[in-house]
């Protein structure tokens, strides 16, 4: 993630980093294992209300969030959201990180490694 303030790049990896099925589980997430400078969105500590850890994709056509409103339409992208994020990269406006400083990001990706 780089970050909009400096334009510095921060990093998150997860040991797991698993998606499930449509059918059963809506893509439901499961990650684990943090380690990174960027902090750990997707496994907020202390409040659960913004893990994203155990959540099933939401879009704005199929809300899955625990929110009060569909968080995906509202933020206009899907993502997996609780009662709406700690992190969203596929929000439109400014993505937003709560666990870096100055919060806003201009540039993402996203590297999937197939454990063997």
């Amino acid at each position: 993630m780089q970050q909009e303030s400096d334009g510095l790049w921060y990093w998150a990896e997860y040991f797991t980093f698993q998606i499930g099925d449509e059918a059963t589980g809506k893509y439901r997430l499961n990650v684990d294992g943090y380690s990174g400078d960027a902090g750990d969105s997707l496994q907020a500590t202390g409040s659960g209300d913004f893990t994203h850890d155990g959540m099933k994709f939401s879009t704005y056509n199929n809300d899955n969030d625990l929110g009060t409103t569909n968080c995906a339409s509202d933020k206009h992208g899907g993502w997996w959201l609780n009662r709406c994020y700690k992190i969203c990269l596929m929000c439109t406006g400014k993505h937003k990180s709560y666990t870096l400083p100055a919060r806003y990001l201009v540039d993402s990706r996203m590297m999937i490694k197939v454990n063997p």
